[in-house]
C-alpha cells in the first residue's frame, strides 16, 4: 500500500528530495486510489503549496509546527505517555514489533514517529491497517484540528487518513484535548511548562505485557487503544 508510504514521506522534514518527487507522489496516490477523490484533491492542494514555496520557508514552517509545538508532535506516544518513563518501554516494545516484521528503523527515528508508523502499515493488510489507525483516531483528529487552527496545509494529510477509518473519533475527548491546547505557537517558557505536564490522552493503565495472542496485534493495539479495551526504503523513486 504505497499510499501510506507517500503520506508518511510528505509528513517528514522537507528536503530537495521532496520537491523532486512531488509529481511521483501525486501519480501514485491517483493510481492506487486508496484515498477518496476528495482526499486526493486535498493532498494535491498540499503538493501544489509545496511546489510553489521556497524550501527554506517550508523547513522553517515544519520546525515551527512539529518540533516547537509539543501538542503537534508527530511522535504518537508523546500524546499518551508524555515524557514519562512509560514511553521508553512502549518504544522498546514497538521497536521489537517492527523488527519482527523486517522494518529497520533509523537511529534518528523512533517507532512512534507517525511517518515511520505509516511506513510500517504500508506493509500490512488493509484489515490490520484499519485496525491500527482506528485505535489512534482521537490523536489524529486532535492533530488535524490543531493544524487547522494554525491554518496549515498539513491538516489535509490528517484529514485524508481520518477519512479512511471506520471508527469515529470520541468527540468529547478530542474537544477536551483542543481546549487544553489549541496548537498555538509556544514561547520558550510555555515549552518548558508543557513538557512537565501530562498529555491529554491517557493510557488508562495498560500494562506492558499486553494480552495473550499475536504479538504484532497485541503490542500495537495495547499501545494505541487509549479509549478502547479490546483491542525499507522511504520512497520508491
Amino acid at each position: 500500500m504505497r499510499t501510506l508510504k507517500i503520506l508518511g514521506f510528505l509528513l517528514t522534514y522537507p528536503t530537495d528530495d521532496h520537491l523532486q518527487n512531488l509529481d511521483e507522489c501525486r501519480l501514485i496516490l491517483k493510481n492506487e486510489k486508496w484515498l477518496s477523490n476528495k482526499s486526493i484533491k486535498q493532498i494535491d492542494k498540499f503538493i501544489e503549496e509545496m511546489e510553489k514555496s521556497d524550501l527554506l520557508d517550508l523547513q522553517e514552517n515544519y520546525v515551527a509546527l512539529f518540533d516547537r509545538t509539543p501538542s503537534l508532535s508527530l511522535h504518537l506516544f508523546e500524546h499518551i505517555h508524555g515524557d514519562s518513563r512509560d514511553r521508553g518501554q512502549a518504544l522498546a516494545d514497538l521497536t521489537e514489533v517492527f523488527q519482527n516484521e523486517g522494518l529497520s528503523i533509523h537511529l534518528a527515528e523512533t517507532p512512534d514517529y507517525l511517518p515511520v508508523f505509516l511506513e510500517f502499515n504500508s506493509t500490512q493488510s488493509q484489515e490490520d491497517v484499519k485496525e491500527n489507525f482506528d485505535n489512534i483516531v482521537n490523536i489524529l483528529c486532535a492533530l488535524k484540528s490543531r493544524l487547522e487552527n494554525r491554518k496549515s496545509i498539513y491538516a489535509y494529510i490528517f484529514e485524508a487518513l481520518i477519512d479512511t477509518l471506520a471508527r469515529k473519533p470520541d468527540l468529547r475527548a478530542v474537544e477536551q484535548a483542543i481546549k487544553r491546547d489549541s496548537g498555538a505557537a509556544y514561547d520558550l517558557e510555555q515549552l518548558d511548562k508543557e513538557w512537565e505536564e501530562q498529555f491529554a490522552f491517557e493510557n488508562n493503565g495498560l500494562d506492558n505485557n499486553g494480552s495473550a495472542g499475536c504479538p504484532k496485534a497485541d503490542e500495537l493495539i495495547a499501545r494505541f487503544s487509549e479509549y478502547h479495551d479490546t483491542k525499507s526504503e522511504r520512497i520508491t523513486k
